[in-house]
């Protein structure tokens, strides 16, 4: 039996031009997915341009905040002590090239953030403030309002290392919690006062996560530098949690800062 010739003419018989056409359509659609793919994985980290320049330098970035220095002497150096085993850390890990670590004399947990100089909007700058004020003004003006405040709750903060906590993709950080739910109450209770004396509340206020910062960062991870930096954090989450179960901060202090390296105390919260 003779078969019938296929009526379906062969991409190699097909005219000349809609050959071309052909395969301009399948370039077209896989350069548009390699080019979506790549500018995917060529997104500018948060903090560049920000916090940072893209070769780790820091920028100039001024703003006030309230926040609990973590402590180096006395009662409570135990968790600054294991915060350094974590810097001393860092070098041995290439991911770290494309971050920039934070000297540890800047730990700190942010009690409540306040203004900056680059984010001039409701919410994210004092009320009553006007929005072109100078930043030097502006840190006046809240550190008058803070001295009326009175600190009515108990000292210190205690917290822990939250292990279970993801972190946000955007650097390194430590995830903390409070140790009961009575102290979350407590330092729930204390933001929810800060903000309303200050006018300043953000968007995430009543979403926001306590954290330290160590590093950020400055150039796009690829996916094995995602995986070795994901297994770093939870090996220092872990190991942050087993020598120090209880994590004490003492008296909230509103500071002023030029940039992330460091935050000047301008008073305690009292």
């Amino acid at each position: 039996m003779t078969s019938s010739p296929s009526t379906q003419t062969p991409l190699s018989a097909a005219p000349l031009d809609e050959t071309r056409r052909h395969w301009l359509r399948l370039g077209g659609t896989a350069l548009a997915g390699l080019s979506l793919l790549t500018c995917a994985r060529a997104a500018t980290p948060h903090a560049v341009g920000h916090k940072f320049f893209a070769d780790g330098r820091v920028k100039p970035f001024g703003g006030n905040t309230i926040i609990c220095h973590l402590p180096q002497q006395d009662a409570g150096y135990a968790s600054f002590d294991a915060l350094l085993d974590v810097y001393r850390d860092f070098p041995h890990h290439p991911f770290m090239a494309k971050m920039a670590p934070l000297p540890p004399s800047s730990y700190h947990m942010t009690v409540l953030g306040c203004a900056d100089d680059e984010h001039r909007k409701p919410g994210l700058w004092p009320h009553g403030v006007p929005m072109d004020a100078p930043m030097a003004e502006c840190d006046a003006l809240l550190m008058q309002r803070l001295t009326s405040f009175s600190l009515d709750c108990e000292l210190p903060l205690r917290m822990r290392v939250d292990d279970q906590r993801p972190g946000p993709g955007e650097g390194l950080r430590i995830e903390m919690a409070p140790v009961d739910a009575a102290e979350e109450r407590k330092l729930r209770r204390l933001r929810d006062q800060l903000a309303d004396l200050t006018g300043i509340r953000a968007p995430d206020h009543d979403r926001f996560t306590f954290h330290i910062s160590l590093a950020y960062l400055v150039g796009e991870l690829h996916a094995e530098e995602r995986e070795a930096l994901e297994r770093a954090r939870r090996a220092w989450h872990t190991e942050l949690a087993r020598k120090v179960p209880v994590w004490h901060l003492g008296a909230p202090e509103f500071c002023t800062f030029d940039d992330m390296f460091a935050f000047r105390r301008r008073m305690y919260l009292v």
